[in-house]
């Protein structure tokens, strides 16, 4: 059965390349580099819409993207045609990130956004790492980021409704309303964002409204490295942004490029 994330994100499937968070990219650069000087195929996981996979595979030829959500992954082949890729080209398969065995090996395994921090347990986070090594061929690189939770941040917004944004639906055309509802448990670090979308009508009466769930799971950089290294990775690069700004204190990010342990 689905988790409450992979609900959430087959709700918002059609309504995600429109949010304001994806206006931005600040990863994009970095990924488009390293795609370029490793070629395809390149393998992402939890892919989404193919924000970053797409961009990726016009530059090195082929990519898979791997993904729970099936209303993801049908937005993804959407953009991806639209984009003149084929579906040899740009290949979008559902699994789940903890277990999903392809049967192949690729030189760039990729992470957009935030996925390792949606996964529950300690348990959950080894076995997607190690997924990540069964994945990544000799010489490979591993590259992804988790942002830096920063207590005060999360306590301003603790049990507060924030509204996110105003959109059309890019299908029906209907006016939705974006709002947040976040909590955070700072003994468990896990922060809950309640998606609160309503319909509209012209006259701004709200018609429908539907709700979804999202648990983060936080954890502080100096275990994330922990983790990374347990599963048989060494880190070719440790940097606090985008940029390859070394990781210090004040960092927003940790962005790590690995390699296998056992590479030469």
């Amino acid at each position: 059965m689905k988790d409450d994330a992979a609900r959430s994100f087959d709700a918002e499937a059609e309504l995600y390349d429109l949010m304001p968070s994806r206006r931005n990219h600040p990863d994009l650069e970095l990924y488009l580099e390293l795609a370029k000087q490793h070629g395809g195929p390149v393998l992402e996981f939890a892919c989404g819409t193919g924000r970053v996979l797409i961009p990726c595979v016009e530059v090195a030829g082929e990519g898979v993207g791997v993904d729970l959500s099936t209303g993801m992954l049908d937005q993804a082949r959407e953009n991806a045609s639209k984009q003149g890729l084929s579906e040899n080209a740009a290949q979008f398969v559902q699994g789940d990130m903890e277990n999903v065995r392809l049967g192949r090996t690729f030189p760039l395994v990729l992470m957009g956004g935030q996925p390792l921090f949606f996964l529950r347990t300690d348990e959950a986070l080894r076995a997607a790492l190690e997924t990540v090594h069964v994945h990544l061929a000799p010489g490979g690189r591993f590259a992804t980021a988790v942002p830096v939770p920063r207590m005060a941040t999360m306590m301003a917004e603790r049990d507060r409704l924030k509204f996110v944004t105003e959109i059309r639906h890019p299908t029906t055309g209907s006016r939705q309303a974006v709002w947040n509802y976040s909590s955070f448990d700072e003994v468990t670090q896990v922060a809950i964002r309640r998606r609160i979308v309503e319909t509209l009508d012209e006259d701004g009466v709200v018609t429908e409204r539907q709700h979804s769930v999202q648990h983060i799971h936080y954890r502080h950089p100096a275990e994330m490295q922990r983790f990374i290294i347990d599963a048989g990775f060494r880190f070719e690069g440790l940097y606090g942004d985008y940029r390859r700004t070394p990781f210090g204190n004040g960092s927003e990010y940790l962005v790590w490029v690995a390699r296998k342990v056992d590479d030469a």
